[in-house]
Parts: C-alpha cells; structure tokens; sequence
C-alpha cells in the first residue's frame, strides 16, 4: 500500500495513490454486480403473470408480476388412499392466503378430482382462484407431510 504523505499549515493531510483508489473501485464495482445479481433473481420471480397455472408448495409465498400473492398455508387430506376401497372418495381442503395492496385474506377450496374455483373479492376487486391438483395422492394409511405437498392454481382477476 503506498501512501503520499503531504504536510499542510493546518495539519497532515494523506492522500492515497492510484493503487489503492483502483482496488477500491474494483471493491465497490464487485459490490454492486453482487447486489445487482440478487436484485435481477428476485424480478425473475415475479415475473409470472396472473392466469398463469403454477404448482406452489406449502407456505411458499409467489408474487406475481401484477403484485398479486398467493400462499397454501394448509392441506386437510382425506381423500380415499389408492389400494384401498372407501365408500366415499373423499377431499383435499386446500387453505390459502391472497394478498394485494397489503389486503389479505384467507380463504379455501374443497379438492375432489376436478379443478374447483372459489371468488375471493379484496381490495375492492374479485380474483378467481382455481385449485387443479393436490399432490402427492395418499398411499396406504401413510400420512403425508404439510410440506410434501403441491398444489396447482391459476390465479385470475375477474
């Protein structure tokens, strides 16, 4: 590291050569492409617009690009476990949040086999959510893990 030293009438005043100013900007050039890589993933995220059929998993949160969210934070499964016979089919009740403006709401929707949609109105606007699929389907009498699940939903403003 090389430093100028010059003496002034009021003091002593250091400069710093050319070397360390160039490691400098190197270090703040190097911040920047580091702030700006984790700037440019989260934009990717939300770059999925409403009506689009995504697969969430329990309490992820996914932004739309409209700024529209959803969240599952619960599934109540149950459906008739394959290799066994029930005399009703049963459901998956899917719990989730929607959310737009800093207006949330909860709301859910009863999952046979067919897609099934609800109307949630929040902020003054009606969103359609469409719940498509619940997975992973039961087996035996194993019971399944919050976080093991997936649920595809397409989200609309009506």
């Amino acid at each position: 590291m090389e430093k100028m030293i010059l003496l002034q009438p009021f003091g002593l005043e250091t400069h710093l050569s050319i070397k360390i100013k160039n490691t400098m900007k190197n270090i703040i050039t190097a911040f920047l492409l580091v702030i700006s890589a984790c700037t440019k993933e989260e934009v990717e995220v939300a770059q999925i617009p409403l009506a689009s059929k995504v697969e969430l998993s329990f309490d992820t949160e996914l932004t739309y690009q409209e700024g529209v969210k959803i969240k599952v934070t619960k599934v109540e499964d149950s459906r008739c476990p394959q290799g066994t016979t029930c005399i009703w089919a049963g459901m998956a009740k899917v719990f989730f949040t929607i959310s737009d403006k800093g207006v949330s709401k909860d709301s859910s929707v009863d999952f046979e086999s067919k897609p099934i949609k609800t109307t949630v109105d929040l902020n003054g606007a009606k969103y359609e959510v469409e719940v498509s699929d619940v997975l992973p389907y039961p087996k035996d009498a194993t019971e399944i893990n919050q976080k093991d699940y997936k649920v595809s939903v397409t989200v609309k403003k009506l």
